[in-house]
């Protein structure tokens, strides 16, 4: 994709403005104290390989000094088994990631999938979102191990069979979140079922159809499959601009107009399902994904959609659908649209420069910005499954 004249072989900038992202981290990493939990994730492991490739930098490279900081943070250990904050989960992957660069760090990474992989913490009634979902949940967690080479299907079993024994009613009651009443940001999901890819049933088909994937097709995963891609399908509705498009939680009926994006809407579930037909050989199921992903590109408008420089809400995470849907799928457009956004971003690079001093994250912040593009440029995608992309 990256050929002469496209706008990421002819960017100047955006390797600067990568090690300029990895150095504000470093200045800003604590050394002696926890920091908050989504202060720090597994961003600067997975930028500083993708500056630094297979050939291993000198020690007071920024790419090592980045590295060095973020793992004095696993001095404090880890607080979840999920992806994002302080889970293990992102830990194991952001190390996997250094040790193509790093491979001393090969002793980590196999003490941290040992561990992670005996994990089964979950609670399976009266859900908080850590019991099930991607950012912090089981979701998340399978990922992270069905991606693993070195994983067996032994190392899976646990959170495999958590996410499908929530899985066995064609309501999907099993997933409906117990927690967060009367609060004032989630409040709105305690007794519901979430639609989303980042806390709801997407995020928990993506991680079932990677565990497909890694260990087989069983009876159970199919049937969980099935049910869970009936259910988002029966949820769907076409909305202003004849965008097919889903409430952020069964039993609401408002399509919202934003976000349009990885986390929620049409782009991140659109791509799932698309997953969830080839692991099923359900071409009916791929074809319903094509026309709801069509609908977005037709219906897309940065003014209404107003997404911003995070790969979870923003135009990083929508460049990576787009891609997918590029290498993977029939989908005429998306090319085009992933194109459009990549020239945006890149023309937005002293945001994203900014962006690092407050936030240096791979799911909101600096870091996801910089290791989409370079991704893209260097084909390197080992960190993608976090996301349930590939």
């Amino acid at each position: 994709m990256t050929t002469i004249g496209h706008p990421l072989a002819t960017s100047a900038r955006l390797l600067p403005v990568s090690t300029h992202v990895l150095q504000a981290f470093t200045r800003s990493a604590p050394t002696g104290a926890l920091g908050a939990e989504y202060s720090i994730d597994f961003g600067p492991a997975v930028l500083a390989s993708l500056i630094a490739g297979p050939r291993r930098p000198p020690p007071d490279a920024p790419e090592s000094l980045a590295v060095a900081a973020w793992l004095r943070q696993l001095r404090h250990g880890c607080n979840h088994p999920g992806l994002f904050g302080w889970g293990l989960a992102g830990y194991l992957l952001g190390l996997r990631s250094a040790a193509l660069t790093w491979p001393g760090l090969g002793g980590l990474v196999e003490r941290a999938r040992k561990e992670l992989a005996a994990t089964a913490s979950w609670q399976a009634e009266n859900l908080a979102w850590y019991d099930y979902d991607l950012v912090t949940g089981t979701s998340g967690t399978l990922l992270v191990l069905a991606s693993d080479p070195a994983c067996t299907p032994d190392d899976l079993e646990a959170t495999a069979t958590h996410l499908t024994a929530l899985c066995t009613r064609d309501d999907l009651q099993g997933l409906r979140v117990g927690h967060y009443k009367d609060e004032q940001m989630r409040g709105w999901n305690h007794g519901r079922v979430n639609t989303g890819m980042a806390h709801g049933a997407t995020g928990v088909t993506a991680a079932l159809c990677r565990a497909a994937e890694a260990g087989g097709l069983s009876d159970e995963l199919a049937s969980a499959l099935s049910r869970l891609a009936t259910w988002l399908v029966e949820h769907s509705a076409t909305g202003d601009r004849g965008l097919c498009s889903w409430p952020i939680a069964g039993g609401l009926s408002d399509l919202p107009l934003r976000p349009q994006a990885w986390c929620y809407g049409t782009p991140g579930i659109s791509w799932t399902l698309w997953e969830t037909g080839r692991v099923l050989s359900d071409l009916r199921l791929q074809a319903f994904a094509l026309d709801a992903a069509a609908s977005f590109l037709r219906a897309y408008d940065e003014d209404i959609h107003q997404p911003d420089l995070s790969v979870c809400h923003g135009i990083p995470g929508l460049i990576l659908i787009c891609d997918a849907f590029d290498r993977y799928t029939p989908l005429q457009d998306a090319g085009e649209l992933r194109d459009r956004l990549l020239r945006g971003l890149l023309d937005r690079l002293d945001e994203v420069a900014a962006l690092a001093e407050h936030d240096c994250t791979l799911l909101s912040g600096a870091t996801g910005a910089c290791a989409v593009l370079l991704t893209l440029r260097s084909g390197t995608r080992s960190w993608l499954p976090a996301f349930g992309l590939r």
